[in-house]
């Protein structure tokens, strides 16, 4: 029956589907299997992205999610995603019944949901502290906060869905104007991506802080004081240089054992990371 269909019109019902329910139509008839073969590089982005939760199921695909500074073949992107968390499978749990932080993954498997959601999350943030940051009024030059981009990363990584979804209706009615629209899928970078899954597969050490520090911050925050209030949060724009010139140490005495596991998290993005600021605790 589809074989009958205008291909325009088979490639719109295609853009309302899974990857997978795409497959399974390809295999209907062989007009529709080469429909399904040529389709544009677009919506197999769209379908990485929908495989990683960075795209809810049965969404339109848009050109909202077309990468237009990466040129890269989405399908196979797609087929080294499936590899890459097929390798993590076989690495150890990063569960542990003693780490305190770490006892919520007792017995998990490496790739479990939580797990892929972790590295898909942090391989979203940006590589430095003040990247993260914007001023809270652009007249005022002494107060900072969380940027947008960086609230809408860190409530989807912290699955604080309220958050979440006030920041994405916040960002549609302020994209209208401009006719460009930013969603959470727009920030995933396939070289960060990989390159961080190569780095903690290579030890579960590794993947162990990488857990063990996402876990203590969703527990108590970033900064000693504000609790769970993550992007609420405001400061002096001093903190800035101060994270830049100190070391580890002087994070800690200035500013809370926390915003010193923050920034660690932050280093394991500088990929394959041999930083000696980076201490395996977990």
């Amino acid at each position: 029956m589809l074989g009958y269909l205008p291909a325009e019109l088979v490639v719109e019902i295609i853009s309302f589907l899974g990857f997978r329910d795409v497959v399974t139509l390809g295999y209907t008839c062989k007009d529709v299997h080469l429909i399904v073969r040529d389709l544009p590089n677009t919506f197999y982005r769209h379908w990485v992205l929908q495989f990683l939760k960075l795209v809810k199921e049965n969404v339109k695909i848009r050109n909202i999610e077309k990468d237009e500074n990466e040129i890269r073949d989405w399908k196979m992107v797609l087929k080294e995603v499936h590899i890459l968390f097929t390798r993590l499978a076989a690495c150890p749990s990063p569960g542990c019944g003693i780490q305190k932080y770490l006892r919520w993954l007792k017995e998990a498997p490496a790739d479990c949901n939580v797990v892929r959601s972790v590295l898909v999350g942090v391989s979203l943030l940006p590589p430095t502290f003040s990247e993260m940051m914007e001023l809270v009024d652009t007249k005022d030059a002494t107060t900072i906060c969380f940027s947008w981009r960086s609230k809408l990363i860190l409530s989807w990584l912290y699955q604080s869905r309220n958050d979440f979804q006030i920041l994405a209706k916040a960002n549609i009615m302020d994209k209208k104007k401009s006719g460009k629209q930013e969603s959470i899928g727009s920030f995933f970078n396939f070289n960060k991506f990989k390159l961080l899954l190569e780095y903690v597969m290579e030890s579960n050490e590794r993947l162990r802080l990488v857990m063990a520090k996402y876990h203590q911050i969703r527990t108590r925050g970033i900064f000693q004081n504000e609790g769970k209030l993550l992007l609420a949060w405001t400061g002096p724009s001093t903190i800035i240089d101060g994270i830049k010139s100190g070391s580890p140490d002087e994070h800690f005495r200035k500013h809370g054992r926390q915003i010193e596991v923050f920034l660690d998290l932050i280093l394991l993005i500088k990929l394959n990371n041999q930083s000696p600021d980076i201490r395996f605790w977990a």
